[in-house]
């Protein structure tokens, strides 16, 4: 959710959607170029002789449909002094134009037979001109064909394609073999190319730079995948690159280490690799928010100040990237802060602004807002321009500063009003760089997620922002029965693609973990955490049981284990990344004799044996045995396994269709067949 409460539901409009891909945007967005000359009253008939019903601003499409005022007849109109080619369709005094918007700025003037003009309507595009490569690939014998004939030619003015460029990606660079059985090195030129298949299994990365005959470029990435030693093409649609499987997500928070935004964290990036993370979530957004706000953004494309300078945040971006480590970006595509040059434009000139459609409104004209603030204004997702300029965000973010993934605030809210979007998102994303981690803050519940542009999603129940946890913990001599129907969907399970992920605090838990439950409990809740099927995901200073609630005042905090927590966490991110089972998505939830306990057993995957958790939360040492299941059979044989958290071998009672085993007070066990 990302905005420090818990909000009451509230009901959205939903409706279809038009697919527009677009480029990314290099301008920023400010006060000056959004609000003018929109800050000026709407013209009129009365301020001249030809005048537009709407006001000028930014542009996210290559062209604007124009109303206006004729008292002179037929009218001419001009961009940049150039006659627009359109028609200007009269009626009686009125008259309707589209006006085609090239790159920069656009002059937009109507005039009389009379040499009488318009005051000046301006627009400035904030699309990148140029032509769009596009690759398909596809599987011949042993034979990988990448095909970009495909690719368009320039928006907006059309000029062709004269040059196609194939290259290895620098990002994920690949040994690959030309059919010629040279080596794929340097550029080499054609619309096809053809590779000879990899021997080896893995994924194997491949760009495509087409260049128009005005000098434009543009680069598409793809990657295909050789499995068992056969190579296939990817469905960028659905499937999810192999690091993700493994991740472990960490969201530093600057203010904790002194701030010093993206310096603050480059510092620690060597801390943070040593810990083992793999993927940064960035928090708060790095956006331009409203100053003293988390989630009201009032530019997409610009640093906040707390992030900036780019130069900084991007040295932060390439140092993970040299560590193996992976960036994240929160992004707030669902609303807008109402201190938006955008909005208070719209606020200002009603109808008469570029901007007044920009906003999601109700039968009243009113803005609707994002729950029940009063601050943030929904987006309109059926405005194309809009679906433009969002899809424009993400992709500057990951083109120009090499973000490699979003945590996506709201999905759910944009799913409601536009649910045809994020397939469309995804696809121009993944045309830019296919690595991208795309994750919804949204239920993991509800399929419609993985099969609409997203890899992870939330740990929720149905309802937006209630966790699944949530009181599980409160209650000791219960947790273990009232986590088991949690973390299987009340036993009806996931989508078979769905990645959940798992967290015991985030920006909006509040109160940390481990201030609300004491270490013990912690301990046993995080080893929970790591070995379900899913990402775990650690806020800052999780490691350490770090005592401070995101949306207060965030100030430097003394960084010290004092709960000696970190050494688990170590132990728990080394399990996720070298056990293979704790990497599938299969779990079998087992019946206990005692209400505390919760014990699961993690299937084969990946090669990895079987695993069997076995959790205690309560301070008591209970009565503990589980019912025997076919795959508690596989994991126990006869009793003797080896204890992951420890090294220790450890010896299980079973007896028919039943394992006991001595449970100490809160107390963890991850075990797999056979002795230390």
């Amino acid at each position: 959710m990302g905005h420090g409460r818990p909000i009451p539901g509230r009901r959205f409009v939903a409706a279809a959607i038009v697919a527009v891909l677009v480029g990314a945007c290099t301008s920023a967005v400010s006060d000056t170029s959004a609000s003018s000359p929109s800050t000026s009253a709407p013209a009129s008939a009365a301020a001249g002789p030809v005048s537009f019903d709407t006001l000028g601003g930014d542009a996210f499409a290559w062209q604007e449909a124009l109303t206006g005022t004729s008292t002179c007849g037929d009218v001419t109109v001009t961009v940049n002094g150039d006659n627009v080619h359109a028609p200007v369709q009269m009626d009686g005094n009125g008259f309707r134009v589209t006006v085609p918007l090239g790159a920069g700025r656009n002059q937009i003037v109507g005039s009389c037979a009379s040499g009488e003009t318009s005051k000046p309507l301006v627009f400035d595009e904030r699309l990148t001109a140029g032509p769009t490569a596009w690759i398909h690939v596809s599987v011949d014998g042993s034979a990988v064909v990448l095909d970009g004939s495909q690719s368009d030619a320039a928006t907006p003015d059309g000029a062709h394609i004269v040059r196609y460029g194939w290259h290895t990606d620098p990002r994920h660079p690949s040994a690959l073999t030309l059919a010629s059985g040279q080596p794929l090195t340097g550029v080499v030129g054609g619309r096809r190319l053809v590779l000879r298949a990899p021997a080896a299994d893995g994924e194997y990365y491949v760009s495509l730079t087409v260049t128009d005959s005005e000098g434009r470029s543009d680069t598409s990435t793809t990657y295909f995948v050789v499995q068992d030693g056969a190579a296939r093409p990817v469905d960028m649609a659905s499937e999810h690159p192999s690091w993700i499987d493994s991740a472990v997500i960490y969201a530093p928070i600057p203010q904790l280490w002194g701030n010093g935004g993206p310096k603050a964290i480059e510092r620690h990036l060597e801390y943070l690799k040593k810990l083992g993370v793999d993927a940064l979530w960035l928090w708060p957004p790095s956006e331009h928010r409203a100053v003293g706000e988390e989630y009201a953004i009032t530019d997409y494309f610009t640093l906040d100040p707390s992030w900036g300078p780019e130069s900084a945040f991007k040295e932060m971006v390439d140092r993970a990237h040299k560590l193996g480590m992976h960036v994240m970006l929160d992004i707030v595509p669902n609303h807008m802060s109402d201190q938006s040059p955008y909005f208070k434009n719209a606020k200002a000139n009603g109808q008469a602004s570029h901007y007044y459609d920009f906003f999601d409104r109700d039968a009243s004209g009113k803005p609707t807002h994002y729950f029940d603030w009063n601050n943030l204004p929904n987006l309109n997702y059926d405005n194309p321009e809009v679906r433009s300029m969002i899809t424009a965000a993400f992709v500057h973010w990951v083109r120009d500063l090499g973000i490699d993934g979003f945590r996506v605030d709201a999905a759910w809210g944009v799913k409601k009003r536009r649910p045809d979007f994020w397939p469309e998102l995804r696809t121009a994303i993944k045309r830019v760089d296919p690595d991208v981690l795309m994750l919804a803050e949204a239920t993991a519940r509800d399929p419609y997620y993985f099969s609409h542009g997203f890899d992870v999603a939330y740990d929720w129940t149905n309802h937006p922002g209630q966790w699944a946890w949530t009181s599980a913990f409160d209650f000791p001599s219960e947790t273990g029965s009232l986590l088991a129907p949690a973390i299987t969907n009340g036993s009806t399970g996931y989508a078979p693609d769905a990645i959940v992920m798992r967290f015991l605090n985030n920006n909006d838990t509040g109160i940390r973990f481990v201030d609300q439950y004491g270490a013990p409990m912690t301990r046993v809740a995080a080893v929970m955490q790591f070995t379900l099927p899913g990402i775990p995901e650690m806020f800052a200073g999780d490691e350490i049981g770090a005592s401070y609630e995101p949306y207060s005042n965030l100030t430097p905090i003394p960084w010290k284990d004092t709960h000696h927590l970190q050494p688990l966490y170590e132990r728990l991110i080394q399990l996720k990344h070298d056990t293979p089972t704790l990497n599938g998505h299969d779990i079998d939830v087992l019946q206990t004799t005692a209400d505390s306990a919760l014990a699961y057993v993690r299937p084969p995957s990946g090669g990895g044996q079987p695993g069997l958790v076995i959790l205690n939360f309560s301070t008591k040492q209970p009565h503990f045995a589980m019912t025997m299941t076919p795959a508690l059979a596989a994991a126990v044989g006869d009793g003797t396994m080896h204890d992951l958290l420890t090294g220790k071998t450890v010896h299980l009672g079973v007896h028919g269709n039943s394992v006991s085993f001595p449970l100490g007070e809160t107390s963890a066990f991850v075990l797999e067949p056979g002795g230390g």
